[in-house]
């Protein structure tokens, strides 16, 4: 009898071994968007240009982008962003307040409850930028959103506010760059 108790407990204990690892196994393509928005963070944050490249397909073609991103000849050309282009004004595209902003994503809030948003930074005290970023379950994409204003700059004049919304989507599982907007 005790061997029979023994056996059972063994096959028990290894279907409920198999279980959890067959648990584990599953795809979770809500899961993986995650881990790509924290691979994306970090090859930013580094400088890694062949990583940031596996987000974006190149060549695309948006004017919009260079202006946005402050690079207005290329922009007057609508030159396409090549790789050799994004290489070139990586530091532009990705400037300090998206890196320092984006750095202070939660990750965990993002995935939980759908959005992250970062507290206010300043470099001069007149500047001052932040970021928050969304997930749409309808949509699949990923918005990171660079909010900032400059207390310098005249209301009656304008350009004191911006937003630029750096959208994601997730195709085929994979994240990858989708369009540059801003508003302001």
């Amino acid at each position: 009898m005790k061997r029979h108790i023994l056996y059972l407990c063994l096959i028990l204990s290894a279907h409920s071994a198999m279980a959890t690892m067959a648990s584990h196994n599953t795809t979770d393509t809500t899961g993986s968007w995650i881990d790509q928005i924290r691979t994306l963070r970090d090859a930013i944050y580094r400088r890694d240009k062949e990583t940031t490249k596996t987000f974006f397909s190149f060549p695309f073609n948006s004017a919009e982008f260079w202006y946005i991103v402050d690079v207005p000849h290329l922009a007057e050309k609508e030159a396409p962003v090549t790789e050799k282009s994004f290489d070139l004004y990586f530091d532009k595209i990705f400037d300090k307040a998206f890196i320092t902003s984006f750095l202070k994503i939660k990750t965990k809030d993002l995935y939980e409850k759908g959005s992250s948003k970062t507290a206010e930074f300043t470099d001069d005290q007149a500047a001052f930028y932040s970021m928050e970023a969304t997930f749409d379950k309808e949509e699949q994409t990923v918005t990171l959103q660079l909010s900032g204003y400059n207390k310098k700059v005249d209301p009656e004049i304008g350009g004191g506010e911006y937003a630029i919304f750096y959208v994601f989507k997730l195709k085929s599982g994979k994240l990858k760059f989708d369009k540059i907007t801003m508003a302001g």
